[in-house]
């Protein structure tokens, strides 16, 4: 009230009386001193030299996950092919098996799901080694629309058992998106299970899809309200490896593969997430997806 003071008297609002005339301008003189120093401090955020600084340390930091991803590279290439190796000779001798067993038989059922899940583990390698080969690919073009509905019909009895319920607000005519249908499924598979990992107790899980940029920029986004992440972790998601389940959950992989998915095809995830301990806050997790809409749906 006292830096607004003068301004009022000034304008005409009042007129203090002749012995509260020494207060007046001492709030005058102190509220030019508020301005002054309002300006200098404005003026030393906002330089040019402070903005570059800025832009430097984003980009520092975007060069530490590029290097911690090309660390992850060189680990997991012989990794993965020491895997393959095995997976190949245990699907061989399977597929062997299955051309002499009676289809009718309990047998052959069984070897098909041997099979099967042979598939399954040689699928995650190769997604591993997708992930962590260097370079920007698009293998085609993906309705995200049709795969998030596809998707929730299949985990969405599993959800609901827990007691998450879903509510999916999917854009009209959204464009289609640039890459490959199993590597999308994999980010949405990724994201859902997360948000499930952080409701145990139950809770709602959103989803939207929306154009931005006249239809150049397509977002993808998820927001749960479970437990939320600590801020000590969130600079440490998207790391391989880093992970708060516990032991034989998972083995933190889940949001590395899908963040080297996402920017291969020349986009960005981002997560905001807030604890209980967040103030006027509720929990909860929000991971938001932008991508360049395929050119080929223009």
């Amino acid at each position: 009230m006292a830096a607004i003071a003068p301004a009022f008297y000034f304008i005409g609002f009042f007129k203090p009386y002749q012995e509260e005339l020494p207060w007046l301008y001492l709030f005058v003189i102190l509220y030019v001193f508020l301005l002054f120093f309002l300006f200098l401090y404005l003026r030393a955020v906002f330089s040019r030299e402070n903005i570059d600084k800025m832009a430097e340390i984003s980009s520092v930091a975007e060069e530490i996950q590029a290097d911690k991803l090309a660390s992850l590279g060189t680990m997991t290439a012989g990794i993965a092919h020491e895997i393959n190796n095995p997976i190949g000779i245990i699907l061989g001798f399977c597929s062997l098996l299955v051309e002499k067993t009676d289809p009718e038989s309990q047998l052959y059922k069984d070897l098909k799901t041997i099979e099967r899940q042979g598939l399954y583990c040689k699928q995650i390698v190769d997604n591993l080694m997708n992930f962590t080969r260097p370079g920007h690919y698009q293998e085609g073009q993906v309705d995200l629309n049709s795969l998030i509905e596809k998707t929730m019909t299949v985990v969405g009895s599993g959800l609901k058992a827990q007691g998450v319920f879903w509510d999916c607000s999917l854009a009209s005519d959204l464009p289609q998106a640039p890459g490959n249908l199993q590597k999308w499924q994999q980010v949405l598979l990724n994201l859902i299970n997360n948000a499930k990992t952080a409701m145990p107790g139950g809770g709602k899980l959103e989803i939207w899809t929306a154009k931005k940029n006249q239809g150049g920029i397509i977002e993808l986004g998820f927001q749960d309200n479970g437990k939320g992440i600590p801020s000590d972790n969130l600079s440490r998601i998207f790391d391989p490896f880093f992970t708060t389940k516990k032991e034989g959950r998972g083995i933190g992989l889940g949001l590395s593969i899908s963040y080297g998915i996402i920017s291969n095809y020349g986009g960005t995830i981002t997560c905001r997430s807030r604890t209980k301990n967040s103030p006027n806050q509720p929990p909860g997790t929000t991971f938001l997806i932008t991508i360049p809409a395929s050119d080929q749906s223009h």
